[in-house]
């Protein structure tokens, strides 16, 4: 289950998803914008909505959220992870592996997260901080989905070419192919559980 499957992120899941003959769902909130996805079930799915995502997210093992929300109030995004991880309980899904961004990643002095020591425009803040407040919903859940949080460089470039990742904060710049191999592999293998990984490439 992907949603978010429109955006360049989620397009090369599904791409590497059909590469690998795996079942998929694609969520998109318009599935009538999206004529060109295939390889996939494509159905009218809102992230941010619990209803919506127990009832599209019904029958599957993992979710991916490979959703950009540049139009969510930044006051919303803690509401909207706490609404994605109740439909996916309802759902009975078991795993979420969810697109961070790298600047939630732990500062490189061990202090906070990197976007707090770091000079960034002060016009960022509210979305970054935004972001951080959308990690520790998750790191505050006790519930029954497990999680994994993919945080890729500032870097990322979609282009053809290196498709190979490693777990590492602040690393070389990454292809979108790379983060859809890093993503549909932990699906696969099941190796980390409730923890953001810093992914980059190799």
């Amino acid at each position: 289950m992907v949603f978010g499957a429109g955006g360049r992120a989620g397009q090369r899941i599904l791409a590497e998803a059909a590469r690998r003959e795996l079942k998929t769902t694609a969520a998109v909130r318009e599935p009538a914008k999206y004529p060109h996805i295939s390889g996939a079930v494509v159905v009218a799915g809102d992230a941010t909505d619990a209803e919506s995502v127990a009832r599209v997210a019904h029958g599957h093992d993992v979710a991916v959220s490979a959703v950009y929300s540049a139009e969510l109030d930044t006051a919303d995004y803690a509401e909207a992870m706490k609404a994605l991880l109740a439909g996916l309980e309802r759902a009975g899904v078991q795993r979420l592996l969810m697109i961070g961004i790298a600047t939630t990643l732990p500062a490189e002095d061990g202090e906070g997260m990197a976007f707090e020591r770091l000079d960034l425009p002060a016009e960022w803040r509210p979305f970054l901080q935004a972001r951080a407040d959308e990690l520790q919903v998750l790191r505050a859940y006790d519930g029954p989905v497990d999680w994994v949080v993919f945080a890729p460089p500032m870097e990322l470039v979609d282009e053809e070419g290196d498709s190979r990742y490693q777990i590492r904060n602040f690393g070389n710049r990454l292809t979108y192919a790379a983060l859809a191999n890093a993503i549909l592999d932990e699906a696969a293998a099941n190796r980390h559980h409730r923890t953001q990984l810093g992914i980059s490439g190799s």
